[in-house]
């Protein structure tokens, strides 16, 4: 693999949400997962109870950032020095989570690291976790909507354990109703204990793979992917404990307090032979269909007389498109309704969400990677090549 070929952006996941509405439990549950390889930056770290010893990659201890809430500080290059660090290929990071103030605003936030990435990373999600027992006494206070659902990606409403089971359905539903009001399209899962499947948000395990060549199998230059061989050190000793006790609660279908681990994301994949549409796939990804958090994969188009692959990205109402194409940027998660094995195809998408309609969603994407070598639609793929330039 060449030194000067660009790596694969690693997705940054925001994490907001009031005091005390589980931002820490979530983040907890998501390190815990057995293959995953995440780094963390914490904002006001003090008040947060983490042990290092749970922060995935090659870093001691999480970036803590101080000195007051992250999107009102005077100047942001901490965050950016941060992140930077964290993206860099050798640590073949799964994802970077970044853990904001209780009281830091999610469209500050996006639009901060959007306005950061330039490929190294991108924005891949806000996630707004929402106390279910406190909400509306603390966040939703007003007549309106709070804006904060504008920017958001996914609402988590967490802490339903903490409600009686006949209530925890119509809990979800009252948010999920003032949310959509706010913005229609976006996903609301409820959780306990932060317990959200880490395979709606990110890809476990495939930071350790990040090739970042540009080429994918099936694409027309005709070149294998190169292999990574650096060797990734080695994690905290406690990690391999960490690991196997959430292995071990998985195979249980319950953890010590006889609570499901997590409810499985739900996921499909769609292979295409030849040129695909490009046009037609960002209508679906500018769009996406109800349920659907998010889609990864590589698409072959046409691309001025000749082929081209590029990555794709998208989650909730973000698109991030790259000329660098992961070897594994169509790793099928392992509950996949949909696990295509054969290697052969050109263009693969991997669609990941809860509750979509599955048939529905099929027949868009294999409409679009089945619909010839139509150019029209590239120049809107290198529109969004050229935001994160």
């Amino acid at each position: 693999m060449s030194r000067n070929q660009p790596a694969g952006a690693v997705p940054v996941i925001l994490l907001t949400g009031y005091l005390g509405a589980g931002k820490t439990s979530l983040l907890n549950h998501l390190l815990r997962h057995p293959d995953a390889r995440i780094g963390v930056v914490v904002n006001d770290f003090g008040d947060l109870n983490i042990d290092a010893g749970l922060v995935v990659g090659q870093v001691d201890e999480p970036f803590s950032i101080s000195g007051g809430c992250i999107c009102c500080l005077d100047d942001d290059t901490s965050l950016e020095d941060a992140l930077t660090a964290l993206a860099k290929p050798r640590l073949r990071l799964d994802a970077i989570i970044v853990e904001a103030s209780g009281f830091a605003e999610p469209l500050t936030l996006a639009r901060m690291v959007t306005r950061m990435g330039h490929h190294r990373f991108h924005l891949g999600g806000v996630i707004d976790v929402i106390d279910a027992t406190m909400h509306a006494a603390t966040v939703d206070t007003e007549t309106a909507p709070p804006m904060r659902y504008a920017a958001t990606t996914l609402v988590l409403v967490n802490k339903l354990d903490q409600l009686p089971a006949a209530e925890r359905g119509s809990a979800v539903d009252a948010i999920q109703e003032r949310v959509h009001q706010r913005n229609p399209r976006l996903l609301v899962v409820g959780t306990s204990y932060g317990r959200l499947d880490p395979a709606l948000i990110f890809d476990p395990g495939s930071g350790a793979g990040r090739s970042g060549d540009g080429t994918q199998p099936g694409a027309c230059s005709g070149e294998e992917p190169g292999a990574n061989t650096e060797p990734i050190q080695a994690e905290l000793p406690i990690r391999d404990l960490i690991r196997q006790a959430y292995v071990e609660a998985a195979q249980e279908g319950v953890d010590g307090e006889n609570v499901p681990v997590h409810r499985h994301a739900q996921s499909v994949t769609v292979t295409g032979h030849g040129c695909a549409d490009a046009g037609a796939i960002l209508d679906v990804l500018e769009d996406l269909p109800a349920g659907v958090y998010r889609v990864k994969g590589s698409i072959l188009v046409n691309d001025r007389a000749r082929s081209r692959s590029f990555g794709i990205q998208a989650v909730g109402p973000n698109v991030y498109v790259s000329t660098a194409v992961p070897q594994n940027s169509t790793a099928v998660p392992q509950n996949s309704t949909a696990v295509a094995q054969d290697t052969s195809w050109d263009s693969a998408l991997v669609v990941i969400g809860e509750s979509f309609d599955e048939d529905v969603v099929r027949a868009k994407l294999e409409g679009a990677l089945h619909g010839g070598g139509d150019s029209s639609g590239v120049e809107r793929l290198r529109h969004y090549v050229r935001l994160h330039s």
